[in-house]
């Protein structure tokens, strides 16, 4: 079980990483592996607000996520946590990110669907 990493600028300013604080939980309750370290956000993206369409926010994370473990990731089977689903750029994108480091599948769990996206 792998969360959403935030920027570190963006966890430090906010304090917390929500997706980490729901993975955490969700690890503890069902005992799957957690890992807090193997997908890391290398580009501050620009914070997503209302009004950006999917185009803008899929160029916003483009090569945001590398892979920090990849020891972790080749040939695992990875449930992504997130916790609110807009457009899915972001969640695009660090699956992305978890295929090209060998991960076996990547299957998705977020917490909330933002309408009209």
């Amino acid at each position: 079980m792998v969360p959403v990493p935030l920027h570190r600028l963006r966890e430090r300013q906010r304090g917390f990483n929500q997706a980490a604080i729901i993975a955490r939980l969700i690890s503890r309750e069902s005992g799957l592996r957690f890992d807090n370290h193997a997908l890391s956000r290398v580009k501050p993206t620009e914070r997503h607000r209302a009004g950006m369409d999917a185009s803008d926010r899929a160029h916003s994370v483009e090569r945001a996520f590398v892979i920090a473990r990849p020891e972790l990731v080749d040939g695992a089977s990875v449930l992504l946590v997130d916790d609110v689903y807009t457009t899915g750029s972001t969640i695009y994108a660090a699956t992305k990110c978890l295929l090209d480091a060998g991960a076996y599948q990547v299957k998705v769990l977020t917490i909330a669907r933002v309408a009209g996206h």
